[in-house]
């Protein structure tokens, strides 16, 4: 039996918030909630046939290149999140996978997009993703994340402050050696002041990943802020590792969207 047949396009994932993975105000922060987008995402290629075992198989890993996020609402202690992932669209270099976060009720509480590669892990160059077989069976081009698409991220040239910087260590890295793609989110968040999150919450972070930093790599990470988003950037001397764009709003208790 065909099994692609009776697999569904869309992957539906439940993760529990435990307290370890909340900040002082109880709700899930936003590398977790990263975290939870990678788990999601593993498990539906995974289940699909084109995960982690069969692309290593194949001597290839996937490497995500740019993701956007936008939440309404973070999850809170004890509370059940259901993550959705399905894959937008696939071209010879990059596919789309796109995200919906929800409560218990069903209410959306974010979406997410992102961009993945895949590299050939001896040469780490990209290898054509059309060639990947079922992969581009399971594209729901009708279904797209109702958020802001991928935008460009600007360099910063002048009006710039060094924010941070730091060397990459062991519980940065992954399988592959290299820097963990939510490891980035959790440095870049890092160089706001706590008192920023007593009044604020971030409502929408885009991060577009340029090149691998490794074990023992010094960094730096530098901003310019933006009226209510501030840009980053983290370098290795002088190339940009890394640059995202994080966008505030004023906490609020209560701002998720019904679902439909």
């Amino acid at each position: 039996m065909d099994t692609k047949k009776i697999i569904k396009k869309t992957g539906k994932y439940p993760f529990t918030i435990d307290a370890y993975l909340t900040d002082f105000k109880g709700r899930a922060m936003l590398p977790m909630m990263g975290g939870f987008m990678l788990q999601a995402a593993a498990k539906h290629a995974e289940e699909r046939g084109f995960g982690y075992s069969s692309m290593t198989s194949k001597k290839r890993a996937w490497v995500l290149s740019r993701l956007a996020v936008d939440m309404f609402e973070y999850p809170k202690n004890d509370t059940v999140l259901t993550v959705k992932t399905w894959i937008f669209n696939v071209n010879r270099l990059f596919t789309e996978r796109h995200f919906a976060f929800e409560d218990s009720a069903g209410n959306v509480m974010g979406f997410a997009r992102t961009t993945w590669a895949s590299i050939d892990m001896e040469t780490r160059k990209p290898v054509n993703l059309l060639e990947l077989y079922g992969l581009t069976d399971y594209v729901r081009e009708e279904q797209e994340a109702p958020i802001e698409g991928l935008t460009k991220i600007p360099i910063l040239k002048d009006s710039f402050e060094t924010a941070s910087e730091f060397t990459v260590k062991y519980s940065d890295i992954d399988i592959n050696r290299h820097m963990n793609s939510m490891k980035y989110i959790e440095h870049f968040i890092d160089v706001f002041d706590i008192n920023l999150f007593k009044d604020k919450e971030i409502r929408r972070i885009e991060i577009n990943y340029i090149a691998e930093a490794g074990y023992g790599a010094h960094l730096k990470i530098l901003q310019r802020k933006e009226n209510d988003s501030c840009i980053l950037e983290m370098k290795n001397g002088e190339t940009n590792i890394c640059s995202a764009r994080v966008k505030w709003i004023i906490y609020s208790a209560k701002t998720t969207k019904t679902r439909g």
